[in-house]
């Protein structure tokens, strides 16, 4: 529990640099000062955070009383919402329900909620980027930190 606490309590204050989408609806934050980040063939993608979230297949992003935007609407309508998360700061980062879901809390006043719809688990991951750091994410139905071998 304290390995949960400590990872996300990391992400207090840190603002969101960038963000963009990969394979379907899948959605990264990056979180903290940019990196430039290469592909194998040395071309450039898309910067690196210190800390990057990502929200695979289920997610959205909720207004004080309404949702903004899902994984399932639009990738315009999306890529829209999305850009109003960039130089906000994390409120809050919690870790919700009897199996694990992401809920961050932007200073925006918006919100990002995991939830799967698939069998299996939850896919969300908070990659901290740190030479030595590892990932936190959900597997077996529990929190687990994966230090990452460098």
């Amino acid at each position: 529990m304290a390995v949960k606490q400590l990872s996300l309590n990391s992400l207090v204050g840190l603002p969101v640099s960038h963000v963009w989408f990969g394979h379907g609806p899948a959605l990264f934050l990056e979180l903290g000062p940019l990196s430039e980040n290469r592909l194998q063939d040395g071309s450039l993608t898309n910067p690196k955070g210190s800390v990057t979230v990502m929200a695979e297949f289920g997610w959205r992003i909720e207004k004080p009383r309404s949702i903004a935007c899902g994984s399932g609407d639009s990738k315009a309508r999306c890529t829209a919402v999305a850009r109003k998360l960039v130089g906000t700061m994390i409120a809050d980062a919690q870790v919700v329900g009897r199996i694990p879901e992401l809920y961050l809390e932007f200073s925006s006043r918006l919100w990002l909620q995991t939830f799967s719809h698939y069998q299996g688990q939850p896919t969300w991951t908070i990659f901290f980027n740190a030479r030595g750091c590892g990932s936190l994410c959900v597997k077996g139905g529990q929190l687990r930190f994966d230090k990452r071998r460098d």
